[in-house]
This record gives structure tokens, C-alpha cells and sequence, in this order.
């Protein structure tokens, strides 16, 4: 199974946006929950 890209164009710069996987999803979520529980201590 390929995980979806798509073309982003914006300002004359053009970059591939690339689906994130399950893993990376929760991984990205823990790294923000750390750091919402680094800014209110």
C-alpha cells in the first residue's frame, strides 16, 4: 500500500506533499503533547 502524494504549488514554488503514515501520525502527536506539557510547567 503507497501512501498518497500530491503537488502543492504556492508563490511559484512547487513541493510534494506526501500523505503521513499511522505511526508518524501518533508519533506527531505525542511530540505536541510533550511539548504543550513543557510549556505550562
Amino acid at each position: 500500500m503507497f501512501l498518497k502524494t500530491e503537488q502543492f504549488e504556492y508563490n511559484g514554488v512547487s513541493v510534494t506533499l506526501s500523505e503521513l503514515s499511522a505511526l508518524q501520525r501518533i508519533e506527531h502527536l505525542a511530540l505536541l503533547k510533550r511539548r504543550a506539557e513543557q510549556a505550562e510547567s
